[in-house]
């Protein structure tokens, strides 16, 4: 098979395309051929060499974790997946995972895929696997939302997880409002929040302390930029904060929540089939999966140093694409 890989850790001119061995499936597993994915921060840190722990160290590196695509051939005992099953999901973070998405094919787990939904298209499918499922895990599991919905302000809305979030946010019932800037404050009210905040222009500070003094169940910071002692004013009693990204800052804001009425999180992603079901029939439904470009795997290294540059969520066309 051919797969977008690199030799060492290096510059993102490293990847190449290469032929590799063609992976088989053992118990539990199936093989895909890929058709879509999509690029995540996660690809071009690790690749930089600044995130080994996310992803295998084997050579050569083939990274990638959002991938749509059709069952190839299935492991021994294999009863849930057939062969020309259309699947969607993404590969776990971790050392563990020695093989990514761009690539041919790649071999996942029966119990972390789930059947795409014919009418989706394969590339957002894949660009909405781990995105969807982190505004999931945040909003649902660790906000804790109320079954009412309740009122939710995501951060970072022109960003993949983000710009996901305000739609996911409306399924679970919630009303939204978005932090941004630029085009994402009309991507978001686009995609239904009933306010929007710029970033770089309103007194943040100043609505903190007046109009949005414990208004929100979650304070969802898609885009890692801020700190609960920024945002707990603005919760209601019991209410979350939930980041994505762990830092020396999310720790000391985790230990002084200890002593406070509302809670801190971090959000470690899990592909769980169920999640996903629910995310398929909310795509199904009409859920949108902004997409700021969709580029064939060829020209990888170029999608990813725009997603360094201006983010966004990128989808990959791996089916014909080298």
């Amino acid at each position: 098979m051919k797969a977008m890989a690199a030799s060492a850790y290096g510059p993102l001119e490293g990847l190449k395309a290469m032929d590799l061995p063609l992976p088989a499936p053992g118990r539990g597993e199936v093989r895909v051929r890929v058709v879509a994915s999509a690029l995540n921060p996660a690809d071009y840190k690790v690749l930089l060499g600044k995130m080994k722990l996310l992803h295998g160290r084997g050579r050569p590196l083939v990274l990638g974790y959002d991938f749509s695509g059709v069952v190839d051939a299935v492991g021994p005992d294999v009863r849930e997946r057939s062969p020309g099953d259309e699947v969607f999901g993404f590969l776990p973070y971790g050392p563990f995972n020695q093989r990514g998405a761009f690539a041919e094919f790649l071999i996942a787990k029966t119990g972390e895929i789930a059947l795409k939904p014919k009418a989706v298209s394969p590339e957002a499918a894949a660009a909405s696997a781990t995105t969807g499922l982190t505004a999931i895990q945040s909003l649902r599991d660790l906000g804790r939302l109320p079954a009412s919905g309740g009122q939710v302000l995501v951060t970072g809305v022109s960003g993949g997880v983000g710009s996901i979030a305000v739609g996911i946010a409306q399924k679970l019932k919630a009303s939204v409002t978005a932090v941004g800037s630029g085009t994402g404050l009309f991507l978001a009210q686009r995609l239904g929040a009933v306010k929007v905040l710029d970033r770089t222009k309103d007194d943040l500070a100043g609505k903190l302390q007046s109009e949005l003094a414990g208004q929100f169940d979650v304070v969802f910071d898609a885009a890692a930029a801020y700190r609960w002692r920024e945002w707990r004013g603005t919760l209601k009693a019991g209410g979350a904060f939930v980041t994505t990204l762990p830092s020396v800052t999310f720790a000391i804001d985790k230990a002084a929540s200890l002593f406070a009425r509302t809670r801190v999180h971090f959000v470690n992603v899990k592909s769980r089939p169920a999640d996903l079901e629910l995310l398929a029939g909310w795509l199904e439904q009409g859920l949108e999966v902004p997409l700021a470009a969709t580029i064939p795997v060829r020209d990888l290294a170029q999608g990813l140093a725009q997603l360094q540059k201006s983010g966004g969520r990128i989808a990959v066309r791996v089916a014909d694409g080298f």
